[in-house]
């Protein structure tokens, strides 16, 4: 199972780097908010372990991104009071585990998490005719592969993970983008164009706009204006 831990003590990074390898799992490390987003977009990990306080951010801020990309989430941090382990667990954390931690006991319950939501986490995001298969990171409608982007590949997950809502510009442009402070609403809509004319190579429009509110994942024509 690959693992990406995102811890900025070094020390401790270190530690968990080669206590989890040599208990068989994969492992890369990030320190901050910004490469464990990164690191998500390149690789496709299983699980995140995430300290809370990190050098650029929170890592209760970073949990619900790391769930949009498929992961699961299991919180370690000195921050164990109940009303922390609450909020860990309202953000879709799957496990909250507080420091100082025996090392067996974190390796049970990594393993016990994925074993848990191995039937949950379904290995494809599929709507329609659209799949994307995780594990491979393919995209494909109609069966047909569909030469995305990395960028265009995020957006088309996030729409999957939330189809049957409207999801507005902001929410997108945090979830998929992140920090990325430069890019704009007008940025998006290019992106989203981009998206459909690939999608739309192969079958109808599944990629509506919602005037006055954002993008929706619907398997009809509406009458709601399309970008």
């Amino acid at each position: 199972m690959r693992v990406l831990v995102v811890e900025d003590d070094p020390s401790l990074g270190a530690t968990l780097r080669l206590g989890l390898a040599a208990e068989g799992f994969e492992v890369d490390v990030a320190t901050t908010v910004a490469d464990a987003i990164a690191a998500s977009q390149r690789s496709a990990f299983r699980l995140a372990l995430v300290d809370v306080n990190l050098p650029d951010g929170s890592g209760f801020a970073l949990c619900p991104r790391l769930k949009d990309r498929g992961l699961l989430v299991v919180m370690l941090t000195a921050r164990g009071d109940v009303s922390d382990r609450v909020h860990g667990f309202e953000l879709g954390a799957d496990d909250y585990i507080p420091k100082p931690f025996a090392f067996e006991e974190l390796v049970a319950r990594l393993r016990a998490v994925a074993r848990r939501t191995g039937e949950e986490r379904l290995p494809v995001l599929s709507f329609a005719d659209v799949e994307v298969h995780l594990e491979r990171q393919l995209a494909l409608r109609g069966g047909h592969p569909l030469d995305l982007t990395r960028r265009e590949y995020d957006l088309l997950c996030y729409f999957l993970r939330n189809q049957g809502r409207v999801v507005t510009r902001e929410q997108i442009l945090d979830r998929v983008w992140g920090y990325d402070a430069e890019v704009t609403n007008g940025v998006l809509d290019v992106y989203v164009s981009y998206l459909r004319r690939k999608l739309e190579a192969f079958g109808p429009r599944v990629i509506h706009t919602v005037r006055g509110f954002g993008y929706a994942l619907r398997n009809e024509e509406s009458g709601d204006a399309q970008a």
